[in-house]
């Protein structure tokens, strides 16, 4: 099981190091638009990662994503979450202007932070409140870099705090759910946010 996480983790680094070339060295447009690709490879890893509960992952990744979309929709389309702000076309094909990958990103952002919170306490209240902490200043980090990639766009060219309080509430929702679930994180859910978050530092200096 552990041979298996650090392959994975190994082909999440390849992958990344991939991109980070295209993008920040060669400047390559075409890799900006694999990212949705990128995205659904990460999501696959992360499903194979798990293993005696991973039927219990998949079930819990639905509602994630569909807690997600929901809340982009309702973002792009009212203000009333996140902020004024719309998506871009390199985030590939959209349903009621939302891109479609968008829900897979917020699994993967909230299963890592999960990860990690669970190795910062052990106690049942404190889980939820850490993992949205923690997939909320994930957001911080990569909002220049997602703004800089056209992956989105916000009026006045200024993300709102209101965006960060948003990430939050939404974020601890799926957390509480993975606690009534009594999923376990793995090694891999950790690892994956960690190399995404690298990827990210690495664009905001390099950009």
């Amino acid at each position: 099981m552990r041979s298996r996480q650090h392959i994975l983790t190994g082909i999440a680094i390849l992958f990344h190091l991939i991109g980070l070339l295209g993008i920040a060295v060669f400047k390559s447009e075409l890799i900006s638009f694999t990212t949705p690709f990128h995205l659904l490879l990460m999501f696959g890893l992360l499903v194979f990662s798990y293993d005696s509960n991973r039927w219990v992952f998949i079930k819990w990744a639905i509602v994630a994503y569909l807690c997600g979309f929901w809340a982009e929709w309702v973002g792009v389309h009212t203000g009333w979450l996140f902020g004024s702000y719309s998506y871009g076309d390199v985030l590939g094909a959209k349903w009621l202007e939302i891109p479609l990958i968008i829900g897979v990103n917020w699994i993967v952002v909230v299963a890592g932070a999960i990860a990690i919170a669970t190795r910062i306490t052990k106690r049942t209240w404190w889980m939820p409140v850490c993992a949205a902490t923690i997939a909320t200043a994930y957001d911080w980090l990569l909002e220049p870099v997602a703004i800089r990639l056209e992956y989105w766009q916000w009026a006045g060219d200024e993300v709102p705090v209101y965006n960060y309080i948003s990430w939050w509430l939404v974020s601890l929702l799926p957390a509480v759910l993975w606690q009534k679930m009594e999923l376990k994180p793995n090694q891999f859910s950790l690892n994956l946010l960690v190399v995404q978050a690298l990827f990210f530092i690495a664009l905001r200096i390099l950009l």
